[in-house]
């Protein structure tokens, strides 16, 4: 009998109280993000780290990229700041055929231009200001969002699968904080292999799903920051995993916490690429239609995915919009739904404070469709969400 009958499904929104950007404000963090890392490149710097020049370089390109999306008559500045816009623009390009770009006079391969826009992403997302709120104040961390969300799930972790649209490891650190873990739903380990960002002997992440007695399943739709692939053979499909936890030791220059994620170190990607290759890149996907594409780890993702949707009692969404961009999103749903083998349907529970966003999915799921009213995850968890997992 399958226990697990209850989805969390997590968009940008479930981040944004850690203090990272929701898809359409990634621009405007992007910016303050590149400014704040000009700090760390110069080699003479006590605040010098080995990846500052790469991830500069990624930076830069990342700008170049929307100057060059800013020619489109058809996007407004706020699409161009809008992460899924211009990443999707990207994957189009590639799907389409196009093998090069000119940006700012300097010619990219469009191959090498998603990379950089991969490992720019991963320099924004592998942050988790909510580990340390006093150095990140700026950043708006509401840390008490999240101290009283993990207790109200804790008693149904065997019940739970978590979907995400997110790159960000705020859940799985913060689950692991609140002794839960989680388990990546890979089968087959000859394509899916572990790798370190530190020395860490620790894993915030269970290697199988019967270690630990209080697991949920991690579903990461668009990859994560740490996911990683050689790119070095376009034709592998090889995934390589980091979930080590950090000894206290540096990494590289960066000085990180004892029993956080070393990948949460700016020079863990420095690292990684020193003990494994130059070529490993971030596995950060495109929300679009290629996503599947030639890349077996993912379907296995989307599947485990698909089979929670079909068997949820109950599927709960917390600050993802369901953009109507993402068609592929709501067709996957459509399924899941036509193929649920009993007739009995599952209840649908929106977080989200806009109106509109409300208003939609209340229209796409109709009867299913529980939530009372628009609200923030802030002021869920001090109401509907313990209504909900109690």
């Amino acid at each position: 009998m399958n226990e697990r009958d209850i989805v969390l499904f997590l968009g940008a929104g479930f981040s944004s109280d850690a203090g990272l950007p929701i898809m359409s404000k990634f621009g405007e963090e992007s910016e303050k993000e590149y400014k704040g890392l000009l700090k760390h490149t110069s080699p003479e710097s006590h605040s010098f780290r080995n990846a500052a020049p790469l991830l500069r370089e990624a930076g830069l390109t990342f700008q170049h990229f929307q100057e060059f999306c800013k020619r489109a008559s058809t996007l407004s500045c706020d699409d161009v700041n809008n992460l899924e816009t211009v990443f999707c623009i990207a994957e189009a390009l590639r799907e389409s055929g196009c093998s090069e770009l000119n940006l700012e006079s300097q010619r990219y391969e469009i191959n090498v231009l998603i990379r950089q826009i991969q490992l720019w992403l991963w320099k924004i997302y592998q942050q988790c200001p909510v580990m340390n709120p006093e150095r990140n104040r700026d950043k708006k961390v509401n840390e008490e969002t999240y101290k009283r969300f993990f207790p109200i799930i804790k008693n149904d972790c065997k019940r739970i699968t978590v979907i995400s649209t997110n790159y960000d490891l705020v859940y799985e650190y913060l689950s692991w904080t609140h002794d839960m873990r989680c388990f990546y739903p890979f089968n087959n380990d000859k394509k899916v292999k572990a790798i370190e960002a530190g020395c860490g002997s620790e894993k915030y992440i269970c290697q199988n799903e019967n270690e630990h007695p209080s697991t949920i399943i991690m579903c990461k739709l668009h990859g994560s920051v740490n996911y990683f692939q050689n790119v070095c053979k376009d034709e592998t499909d090889d995934l390589f995993v980091t979930c080590d936890i950090s000894d206290g030791n540096p990494i590289g220059k960066s000085k990180i916490k004892r029993n956080v994620p070393a990948i949460f170190a700016v020079d863990a990607i420095w690292d990684i690429r020193k003990k494994y290759g130059e070529t490993f890149t971030p596995a950060i996907i495109p929300p679009t239609y290629a996503k599947l594409a030639r890349k077996s780890w993912l379907v296995e993702i989307w599947n485990s995915a698909f089979n929670a949707l079909k068997n949820a009692k109950k599927i709960v969404f917390i600050g993802y919009s369901m953009p109507e961009s993402d068609g592929f999103m709501r067709s996957l749903i459509h399924g899941a739904m036509a193929s649920r083998n009993c007739k009995t349907l599952p209840e649908i529970y929106v977080i989200d404070p806009c109106k509109k966003v409300f208003e939609e999915y209340k229209g796409f799921f109709k009867e299913m469709f529980k939530s009372e009213k628009p609200e923030c995850f802030n002021c869920a968890v001090k109401g509907t969400l313990e209504k909900l997992f109690n």
